[in-house]
């Protein structure tokens, strides 16, 4: 077996490794938003990583080092169950694997972050931190409402505003949705940003935008609630709320994008100004 079909082979058994964990636990794939945003991040990836130029194998003794790391690590995570370790030892793999067999791409260093969103780690086994994005959202809700004179009284994640329930639920904290929105926020940086250091500020910043958008969310839905009916705003117009924070987060994104690598224009007008 030459060095070509060695690593194209190892690519396919990277491949079957995904489809593994993602087939560990199946309780994410209940409905069709809750298998896609997931199912994104691996295409995104694979794109944002053109061109694929082969070259001969360069392994150094510190890939080696990971490579065998993650192997460990990979292993014990399936035998004990933990999507997360497999998560972070799979993708760990990948980046050694087009490192070593691909010749060097500006942007392939960073679809790390895209492939770990792309494994159902964060919905299945941080389940807290979708709890913590909705007691947030409740209270900052409840403020917002009692600041414009509306009554509100809240227990836990659950409103009560002018006398009517509104519970703000695992599907209303986005948690799927939280998981694409940083799969776009990332793939966008990604592409927009060449400095390492951009990047990764964005990156920091990607939760808080994610909070926003969803915060806007439930505030809309919370609205809708109070001003038709509370059916209304758990039906149809939620999914479309959804596409509605999606549509914020990729502007916010952008705008900061913006900020962080000013077009080159500007640039020239700002020196001529000074």
């Amino acid at each position: 077996m030459n060095s070509a079909q060695q690593r194209w082979l190892y690519g396919l058994v990277l491949a079957l490794g995904a489809v593994a964990i993602w087939a560990r636990d199946l309780r994410w794939t209940l409905t069709l938003a809750d298998t896609l945003p997931l199912a994104l991040g691996i295409p995104i990836a694979f794109a944002l990583g053109l061109p694929w130029q082969p070259r001969p194998a360069q392994v150094s003794q510190k890939q080696k080092l990971i490579l065998g790391l993650s192997l460990i690590g990979f292993l014990a995570a399936w035998m004990i169950g933990s999507i997360t370790l497999l998560s972070f030892s799979f993708t760990s793999l990948v980046m050694i694997w087009g490192t070593c067999c691909f010749t060097p791409q500006l942007r392939r260093n960073r679809l790390g972050w895209l492939l770990l969103l792309s494994f159902p780690w964060l919905v299945l086994e941080w389940d807290q931190i979708g709890y913590a994005f909705r007691l947030s959202s409740a209270f900052v809700v409840e403020h917002c409402f009692n600041f414009l004179q509306i009554t509100t009284t809240r227990d836990a994640t659950n409103l009560k505003v002018l006398g009517i329930p509104i519970e703000i639920e695992a599907a209303c904290a986005g948690w799927n949705l939280l998981q694409l929105t940083l799969l776009t926020g990332v793939a966008i940086g990604a592409y927009e940003i060449p400095s390492k250091r951009r990047f990764i500020l964005l990156l920091a910043c990607l939760p808080a935008v994610a909070w926003v958008a969803n915060f806007l969310r439930i505030l809309v839905l919370s609205g809708i609630a109070l001003s038709f009916d509370v059916e209304l705003a758990s039906g149809s117009l939620h999914g479309l709320t959804g596409l509605a924070v999606l549509a914020i987060v990729l502007v916010i994104t952008k705008a900061l994008c913006f900020l962080l690598v000013p077009s080159p224009t500007i640039l020239s007008q700002t020196v001529k100004s000074s």
